[in-house]
């Protein structure tokens, strides 16, 4: 019998490791539970309040009995009071673990699924101590990628706090007011019909201004376009219902509605302007300003999304897991199941997701590729998420290197090696 290779590299010992105060916190809002282990073996357990106060004088109680050691602290989280106030300590190093991992590990341990705080931290713990070697501490990144990282996020709050109330008063609309709807806005939250709105109530309120004060007011907000169509379509329009009752209670509600996004069209506008002024004078700019289709807000979110280490992903492909653009196999036996994969950073995923969607307008192959899935019978999301997996390894690579996208060199290279993106014209 043929006797199997054997791979002595993965029976190598490990890189010795230098001693250090090794720490698992279960953080809670008010008290932090912990367990330490120190050099000489010994097991510490405790907790602490959460105040910048008590926190300080914890830290650097352990560090006054090992000045000279470093205090590597794993929990679970990557954001937040906790980790902010660690991180002014040059000293800590922080192991940030996916609470999944966590999770299935306690599973080993809690076999009914009991959660103890104390114990936890034991668990974390001991999670540290087995796997060190395997873990990557957390990096900061720099102060302009940080604060894009901020802008983009809370933009993103925003206009979804936006989108929700534009569906509410969208649907009030169609209750007492659906002339309104029939000027066709852009979306149902665009300043010129939001203004309208705040202004005029009500059919009645529009009608009894008359055209030459509603033009003035278009002429004041700034939109003339197709104005005097929608003048027409207001002045000739015929109220739904006549019940005073209800237009007042929906003329109220719209009031209340409409001023917050009226707040919130002029808030987002002033987080667009920052974000473009930021984004480029960021170092990485020069690459992602050579994305076909994406706008200032999408080179903010995907400098944001990469972060500034080089090191955190291994590969493309890791990196389109960690986005959740690559699919999941699972192979038992005879049986194969490929899935989406739901496990990832919501941030990356829609950050990813929605550049392949805006680059299909204006990237030749991009739009290739997105048709041949449709045509196959693909829904659109599934033919989107299957460009940005394609996108994601080209995003990588100017990435790792710093070189911009060249799309003329791409399309290059798909000719020589024989795809049908890269053809001249579609046959």
């Amino acid at each position: 019998m043929k006797k199997a290779a054997v791979t002595h590299e993965a029976f190598e010992s490990p890189a010795p490791i230098a001693p250090s105060v090794l720490v698992g916190i279960d953080w809670a809002d008010k008290e932090h539970a912990f367990a330490i282990r120190t050099p000489d073996g010994k097991l510490h357990i405790g907790s602490f309040k959460h105040s910048p106060a008590a926190i300080r004088e914890w830290i650097e109680a352990w560090n006054n009995r090992y000045p000279n050691l470093a205090i590597e602290i794993c929990i679970e989280a990557s954001r937040g009071s906790l980790i902010n106030a660690l991180r002014e300590f040059p000293y800590v190093k922080i192991y940030p673990v996916n609470p999944k991992a966590l999770a299935n590990y306690r599973g080993a341990f809690a076999h009914g699924g009991g959660k103890n705080d104390p114990v936890d931290a034991r668990l974390i713990l001991k999670f540290i101590e087995q796997n060190r070697e395997h873990l990557r501490p957390l990096q900061q990144d720099s102060p302009e990628t940080r604060e894009l990282y901020a802008l983009t996020i809370h933009r993103r709050q925003l206009v979804e706090e936006r989108v929700a109330l534009a569906n509410r008063i969208g649907t009030l609309w169609k209750q007492y007011f659906p002339a309104i709807l029939e000027l066709k806005p852009a979306r149902t939250y665009s300043e010129f019909v939001i203004k309208l709105a705040l202004k005029y109530p009500t059919l009645e309120d529009v009608q009894k201004a008359g055209k030459t004060k509603l033009r003035k007011f278009f002429y004041s907000i700034g939109t003339k376009e197709k104005m005097e169509h929608r003048l027409d379509l207001l002045m000739e329009a015929k109220p739904l219902t006549t019940d005073p009752t209800l237009l007042r209670t929906c003329a109220r509600q719209c009031q209340a509605i409409g001023l917050q996004i009226d707040v919130l069209n002029q808030v987002i506008k002033g987080y667009n302007s920052e974000i473009k002024s930021l984004v480029r004078k960021h170092k990485d700019y020069g690459f992602v300003s050579t994305l076909p289709g994406a706008s200032d807000n999408t080179h903010a979110r995907i400098i944001a999304a990469l972060g500034d280490d080089r090191n955190r992903y291994e590969n493309a492909e890791s990196l389109q897991a960690a986005a959740g653009i690559a699919p999941i196999t699972t192979q038992s036996g005879k049986s194969r199941y490929v899935n989406a994969r739901w496990a990832c950073t919501k941030f990356l995923k829609q950050t990813f997701h929605e550049y392949a969607g805006l680059s299909v307008a204006k990237c030749t192959w991009a739009k290739r590729y997105y048709e041949q899935l449709q045509a196959k019978g693909k829904s659109k999301q599934m033919a989107k998420r299957a460009l940005a997996y394609k996108w994601l390894r080209i995003i990588y690579r100017c990435w790792k290197t710093g070189q911009p996208y060249n799309e003329a060199h791409y399309m290059e290279r798909l000719r020589k090696t024989g795809s049908k993106l890269g053809v001249a014209s579609e046959a």
